[in-house]
């Protein structure tokens, strides 16, 4: 019960002005891992965990606020700050070195135009929100289309990052695509996963139950 209680840990409402009480999607998924048996994001070996999440957290700043510098919407771009609970200044440095280069190549190949970065999104159908990483137009298959795009820099893909893109997908009308963006943090090497924003529609409402569940749990504390 306890292992259980430490997973559902940091739960998040936001309250919307038409009262309505939204869930995050982040929140959700935690409930809907644990009930597939999924463990939670893998980082690399337990003794590196809490290294590799830093990196995964300042991987994220990188490529973002690299993207926002690049389109004019912050007036400079540093790399984020090494945090000493990392203990290796050196490997931090290149690891956001290999974030920033490798998120650039995917900008560029794919004619990245950037509509929303960590932009707040809600689905007032389902109940849910969430902060899409990247929101944008994109060149895929000769044609663009509205994307959102979850970045990865976790060890492996799972079925519930596709299903977490899906619920994004929902939070946001007229989106085409959705776009996993998976990148080997030592390397820089990356690849991305479309995911059909069609298709897993009973998952995303499974998703949504979830936060309906949450809501409920709180409501009964007060």
């Amino acid at each position: 019960m306890q292992a259980l209680k430490d997973r559902l840990e940091g739960v998040r409402y936001h309250r919307a002005h038409d009262g309505q009480t939204f869930v995050s999607v982040t929140s959700a998924m935690r409930l809907v891992k644990i009930l597939l048996n999924e463990p939670d994001d893998f980082y690399g070996p337990p003794a590196l965990a809490k290294v590799h999440a830093l990196e995964g957290t300042g991987a994220h700043s990188a490529s973002l606020d690299w993207l926002a510098h690049a389109f004019g919407w912050l007036p400079e771009y540093t790399p984020p700050k090494w945090p000493e609970a990392h203990g290796d200044e050196r490997r931090w440095t290149n690891v956001m070195h290999q974030a920033q280069k490798g998120f650039a190549e995917f900008v560029e190949q794919f004619e990245v135009e950037p509509i929303g970065i960590e932009q707040e999104v809600f689905a007032s159908t389902y109940g849910l929100y969430g902060h899409v990483d990247l929101y944008c137009s994109m060149k895929r298959k000769r044609s663009r289309v509205k994307a959102v795009v979850d970045l990865k820099f976790v060890a492996n893909l799972m079925e519930s990052h596709r299903l977490q893109t899906r619920c994004y997908g929902k939070c946001i009308p007229g989106t085409n695509i959705g776009i996993l963006y998976h990148a080997n943090r030592n390397t820089g090497i990356w690849k991305i996963e479309e995911v059909d924003l069609t298709e897993g529609l009973d998952d995303v409402a499974a998703v949504a139950n979830a936060a309906r569940l949450y809501r409920w749990a709180e409501e009964k504390k007060r």
